[in-house]
């Protein structure tokens, strides 16, 4: 995918959450169902009841994972660095101790890095401001749930996920999610209707929707077809190509689906980065 393709994605959701958190926070309060294997998985790493336990959040949203987190794991004192691009949604972070937060678009942060490499050496303002915000081989386990189907193109979604590898010291947890909505055929039928307005009423200047790619979808929001986002479906084999493609840096040990009424809404791999 072109530069300015996905740039033009990733400012469409940024507008999105803008204007949509309040709702959008409301219906996302309970934990998701994979995550139970999530605090599974970190018990089996750190122990059922660490003293204390690093956390890096991409994408953190309200912060409900960490306060699941801190339910399942009542004893053990948790530092979290959260990084999202809709300071809104984190509203109520005050209610957890030792949160770190940083509000920041770091796709388009990316991207810039990206261009301006091809370049000049020199770092940007955004590179500097991307590079402060994530934390450097330094947490025991990093989450990433709900975002990387809004992350445009194979080549940022590498990006991201080497940069939670990279957060985790030797021997941490990496977790992401990935959204398989096209297998749910509610989503599926919002998704043709989206893409059906979208062609009647552009989202950006010079939308084309040649310009996507497979599994590139325009959503709608609750009953608005046309509160368009970007997210893309992700198939299983498309999950295992970007595990290999990190395959240096990281060993998948766990992979599995949850969430939905058909318990495979969401895919999710688990990686222990290598020491």
């Amino acid at each position: 995918m072109d530069n300015a393709t996905a740039q033009n994605l990733i400012d469409l959701n940024t507008r999105f959450y803008a204007k949509h958190a309040a709702s959008f926070s409301a219906t996302r309060s309970a934990p998701w169902e994979g995550w139970q294997r999530v605090a599974d998985i970190a018990r089996e790493d750190f122990g059922d009841a660490p003293t204390s336990l690093r956390v890096f959040d991409l994408a953190c949203g309200n912060l409900r994972f960490e306060r699941f987190l801190a339910e399942q794991l009542p004893h053990t004192s948790l530092h979290v660095t959260a990084i999202d691009n809709c300071p809104a949604l984190a509203a109520n972070m005050n209610e957890l101790a030792r949160v770190d937060y940083h509000s920041a678009d770091i796709l388009t942060a990316i991207l810039v890095q990206s261009d301006h490499s091809c370049v000049n050496a020199n770092p940007t303002p955004q590179a500097a401001a991307l590079d402060a915000a994530f934390p450097h081989a330094s947490c025991d386990i990093a989450v990433c749930f709900g975002f990387m189907h809004h992350v445009p193109g194979t080549a940022l979604r590498q990006a991201i996920l080497s940069r939670l590898i990279g957060s985790v010291c030797p021997g941490g947890i990496v977790i992401v999610s990935f959204w398989q909505f096209m297998n749910d055929e509610r989503i599926a039928r919002k998704a043709a209707r989206s893409l059906d307005l979208a062609l009647a009423q552009p989202p950006f200047a010079d939308f084309d929707p040649s310009s996507l790619e497979e599994g590139d979808h325009l959503l709608g929001w609750q009953a608005d077809d046309a509160a368009f986002r970007y997210c893309h479906h992700f198939s299983t084999a498309e999950i295992d190509q970007l595990a290999t493609s990190v395959a240096p840096l990281a060993t998948p040990i766990a992979a599995f689906s949850a969430d939905g009424s058909n318990h495979s809404l969401n895919r999710y791999l688990a990686l222990q980065r290598c020491d």
